[in-house]
């Protein structure tokens, strides 16, 4: 055999090992289910097809999830039902997430924005309230900004997007990396494994690790696995989800609630205090012995300040 048959057979088997191993790691993905109760829809929208849930009576309230690897509106579970009671709960998966269509496009923090704006309009189409988790937060701004007439009162769950987590060099290498088909797919693969994603949970995400159950990280990894994931999940890996929160936060007039986890790993409550100053009608929460996800790990507090904080008048001074 000579050299150059030599180097073709080794570089086809280079490719078709982790092929391989790509295959059966797919396989081996369970199904993604509904994962809150009551009705779910779709929304056509311009890029595909958004799926979301809906339940309950009064005025309405749209949840948002963060765009994590694996993120969905499964995120809002515990606290989705109780919210009902009081209102018309909207809790959408973003383009490339849960149950929403998964394109192989270019997913940026500004589209996801424009989604949140036309859900608004387009399905919601009435006055709302809105809570957002991490970086969310920054879309649910932004898209406050522009359409301000249709929203009430803002909740931002640890907000993320304050600040650049990335260079574009690294930024791009990190998004080029990922998306390359048959290489790109096993180095996700390896960042959503089990093992990694159970790390994730436990050193970055809750406070008590004892939150972590294989129940939890089966649903993050079945929802991180399912076909065309990777795309949406590549974009926030690589930083190209981040969306600028400090301008437009300062520009919206409505009344906003911040929750902040004492221990929340992506949210220092340095900045998240930077924001407070911004804004002359928003106030702060901290939750102690909390991490990232409050609307979990603390549901029954998190429920009580919502549920407070939108009774509260909508015209004239905070109640304090």
């Amino acid at each position: 055999m000579n050299r150059s048959m030599r180097g073709v057979l080794l570089a086809g088997a280079a490719v078709a090992v982790p092929a391989a191993v790509n295959a059966l790691i797919a396989s081996r993905a369970a199904g993604f289910e509904q994962p809150l109760p009551g009705d779910i829809g779709y929304y056509d929208w311009s890029y595909g097809r958004v799926a979301f849930y809906r339940m309950g009576r009064g005025m309405p309230l749209l949840l948002i999830h963060n765009p994590n690897a694996g993120g969905s509106a499964w995120e809002w579970r515990k606290v989705f039902p109780d919210l009902a009671n009081h209102f018309t709960v909207y809790a959408l998966d973003l383009l490339g997430y849960g149950l929403s269509d998964k394109p192989a496009m270019n997913y940026t923090g500004r589209l996801y924005a424009d989604l949140i704006h036309d859900f608004l309009q387009d399905v919601i189409g009435e006055r709302a309230h809105a809570a957002a988790s991490a970086l969310s937060s920054s879309y649910l701004v932004n898209a406050a900004v522009r359409r301000a007439e249709s929203l009430d009162r803002l909740i931002l769950v640890n907000p993320t997007g304050t600040t650049s987590q990335a260079s574009l060099l690294v930024e791009n290498a990190a998004y080029v990396s990922l998306r390359t088909p048959v290489l790109g797919t096993s180095l996700y693969y390896a960042l959503v494994s089990r093992a990694a994603i159970e790390r994730e949970l436990v050193e970055h995400t809750y406070y008590d690790p004892k939150m972590v159950t294989p129940e939890l990280v089966d649903m993050v990894y079945s929802a991180a696995h399912q076909p065309g994931s990777r795309y949406a999940a590549a974009a926030f890996m690589s930083g190209r989800l981040d969306l600028p929160l400090r301008v437009a936060f300062a520009d919206i007039k409505l009344p906003v609630l911040i929750m902040a986890g004492r221990e929340a790993y992506y949210t220092p409550l340095d900045e998240v205090g930077d924001l407070l100053f911004r804004h002359p009608q928003a106030r702060l929460q901290v939750l102690d012995e909390c991490g990232m996800l409050p609307h979990d790990e603390h549901a029954g507090e998190f429920l009580r300040l919502t549920r407070a904080f939108l009774a509260e008048p909508t015209t004239g001074e905070m109640v304090a």
